[in-house]
């Protein structure tokens, strides 16, 4: 029997009439009576016969009717699935995110995206700037997040939101740091400790030394981490100083004092997508919650 064949017959036996199975499934009734009568002929015997006017199941009909019921009703999942994932109420959302997105963006927008879709499953990956690209590419994921760009033909990029880069040093500092705070004097704070940067050629203290170069400014001294999150824990120990996006600087832990520099230096924080293949409607709406997250935070 085809799947065709099992839906009307379902309807058939589940209603008692061609007329009433019809208006079930929205076919005429002489498609139904058809489509039953071809069943009948590809199985080579009755399925049903009359009796005092009324469709009576045969043996041989009760007998397929109980064992395509389960078949029935996994077609039946299967299009609530398929219409599910249409309208995005279910499915796999992967995303790849630096550590920093990773520990301090995306557990609210995760928090958000959960409440308005709490049937969808969300796979995070936290890696380093240049795995993204090799993750989108591979299809190992569907959204990528970062700040700044990623150079790659087969990468698209979509802003998400920007901001001014920090300083954050040791909470100690907070008697000297001002928001208005001239470069000639941050510069004299940063010299009195290391600078923690992170390997992987981290954007963001990349992006700072950029900075320093225009400004004349050279760090005394490196300190290198694999995390973000390590940083600022080596900063709130007294142990150095580190570069911190508007984001993290929004948070405003006790331990540490930020303060932007100056003069202002941009920050990006962009959804990356691959480009041979369309974002997913998940992917997508992925992406408009972390805007949103990012655009009240700022």
């Amino acid at each position: 029997m085809r799947l065709r064949h099992i839906e009307v017959f379902q309807a058939v036996m589940e209603t008692g009439s061609m007329s009433a199975a019809a208006r079930l499934i929205h076919l005429t009734q002489s498609a139904v009576s058809r489509a039953v009568a071809n069943a009948e002929l590809h199985l080579g015997y009755p399925l049903f016969h009359r009796a005092a006017g009324r469709l009576v199941p045969t043996t041989e009909g009760l007998t397929l009717f109980e064992e395509s019921s389960a078949i029935f009703e996994r077609l039946e999942s299967l299009k609530r699935t398929a219409l599910s994932l249409k309208s995005g109420e279910q499915g796999v959302v992967r995303i790849a995110a630096i550590p920093a997105v990773c520990h301090k963006l995306l557990p609210d927008a995760l928090a958000r995206f959960h409440r308005m879709n709490p049937q969808v499953t969300v796979e995070v990956h936290t890696v380093h700037k240049r795995q993204i690209g090799a993750e989108l590419l591979t299809r190992a994921v569907d959204i990528g997040l970062d700040y700044y760009t990623i150079d790659h033909p087969g990468i698209e990029s979509r802003p998400l939101g920007s901001g001014p880069l920090y300083a954050m040093l040791p909470a100690r500092y907070a008697h000297a740091v001002r928001d208005d705070l001239e470069p000639a004097r941050l510069f004299e704070l940063l010299s009195e400790q290391p600078a923690i940067a992170l390997t992987d050629d981290d954007p963001l203290y990349a992006t700072f030394l950029r900075y320093c170069e225009r400004e004349g400014f050279r760090p005394s001294g490196r300190m290198l981490v694999h995390t973000s999150q390590l940083a600022e824990e080596l900063v709130a120990r007294d142990m150095g100083w580190t570069v911190v996006d508007f984001r993290t600087a929004s948070l405003r832990r006790k331990d540490v004092i930020v303060t932007p520099l100056r003069p202002s230096v941009e920050c990006s924080i962009n959804a990356f997508f691959s480009r041979n293949h369309s974002p997913t409607l998940l992917a997508r709406r992925m992406s408009e919650t972390v805007k949103a997250v990012l655009t009240e935070g700022m």
